[in-house]
C-alpha cells in the first residue's frame, strides 16, 4: 500500500497516539463492565463513552473510522 494510500493512523504519530489512548480507555472500560470495582462505570456510560471515541476517531482518521466503527450486527 502506497503512503499516500494509509490512513493518518499510521501515517501521523500525533494521530496514532490519541486514536491509541481512546481504544486503549475503551478496552479498559469494556473488560471492567460487570465486575462491579470502582472502574466498572455501567454499560450505558461505556456506550456513551464508545460513542464520543468514535466522533473523535472520524474527526482524526475517517477512514480508521470506517473500519472501527460499531456495526449493526
Amino acid at each position: 500500500m502506497k503512503n499516500k494510500e494509509r490512513s493518518r493512523y499510521y501515517t501521523n504519530k500525533s494521530v496514532k497516539k490519541k486514536i491509541d489512548k481512546m481504544l486503549e480507555q475503551n478496552a479498559r472500560n469494556q473488560s471492567s463492565l460487570g465486575t462491579g470495582s470502582q472502574f466498572d462505570i455501567g454499560q450505558e456510560e461505556s456506550d456513551l463513552a464508545w460513542n464520543q471515541f468514535e466522533k473523535e476517531i472520524k474527526e482524526l482518521d475517517p477512514e480508521l473510522y470506517d473500519i472501527i466503527k460499531k456495526q449493526n450486527d
